[in-house]
């Protein structure tokens, strides 16, 4: 039975669609079989990873129009996302169980796969609390600047309140540091307050700031075929091998 991870913070642009899809292309060279699900309007993953007008995507799926439908994408499976997710908490917010949809359609495909990675969307409504709800581990992208870090209390809150009444097994598997530069004095020592704080959450590893992350998504490669001697490609290796072993 898989292992489903969510890679989520209420606060766009900190690195949770290029975490979903460098991790996941991490854990498939650790010889793992992975699962991606692009659970934000935007379907940046969807796009980042190359697949263009899929004729199937998680929001039908969720609406029941069609089976799920999971797309190879290099070494990987992807589930599309859409737009259309916007409109999911209007269209499916009075519903009876409306948390669990997505647990409900990951069921089947459990099995086929070690992990499922999840990347939410930048907001904590109906879409992030099925993912929390179906999740054993939530894992936070931060970058270590005020803003970004203003966030993780009303991430941690709702964490707390779908431990209590939706799923009593999910934990917070770890924060990490994204576009880090311990060169700049308020990046390290924002991270170094954050880490006297949750010391039991965040993670020793962390991102460092790299064009090629950038770049990768653009030739709809992840990093490690894109760059494998780059900064980011050591950097997420080290995540990934931390992830595996907490």
């Amino acid at each position: 039975m898989s292992k489903i991870l969510a890679f989520t913070n209420q606060k766009g642009g900190v690195g949770k669609t290029t975490s979903t899809a460098n991790i996941g292309a991490g854990l498939v060279r650790a010889g793992k079989r992975v699962l991606l699900v692009d659970l934000d309007p935007q379907a940046n993953l969807t796009k980042g990873l190359g697949l263009v007008d899929a004729d199937k995507n998680v929001y039908g799926a969720l609406l029941k129009e069609y089976p799920l439908k999971a797309y190879k994408a290099h070494d990987m499976w992807l589930v599309a996302g859409s737009p259309a997710l916007s409109g999911f908490e209007k269209l499916k917010g009075d519903e009876l169980d409306r948390e669990f949809l997505l647990k409900e359609l990951l069921e089947p495909v459990r099995e086929k796969f070690d992990y499922i990675l999840l990347d939410c969307p930048p907001a904590l409504a109906l879409v992030t609390l099925n993912a929390y709800a179906c999740s054993q581990e939530l894992y936070i992208p931060l970058e270590a600047q005020l803003y970004a870090t203003d966030g993780l209390e009303k991430v941690l809150d709702l964490v707390s309140r779908v431990q209590r009444r939706l799923n009593p097994e999910l934990k917070v598997g770890g924060i990490f540091f994204t576009r880090h530069d311990a060169r700049k004095v308020l990046r390290r020592e924002t991270a170094e307050q954050m880490r006297t704080k949750y010391p039991k959450l965040v993670l020793n590893s962390f991102i460092r700031e790299s064009i090629a992350l950038g770049e990768a998504p653009h030739l709809a490669k992840d990093i490690f075929t894109y760059a494998p001697q780059s900064a980011g490609a050591t950097d997420y290796q080290a995540l990934v091998a931390e992830i595996l072993t907490r």
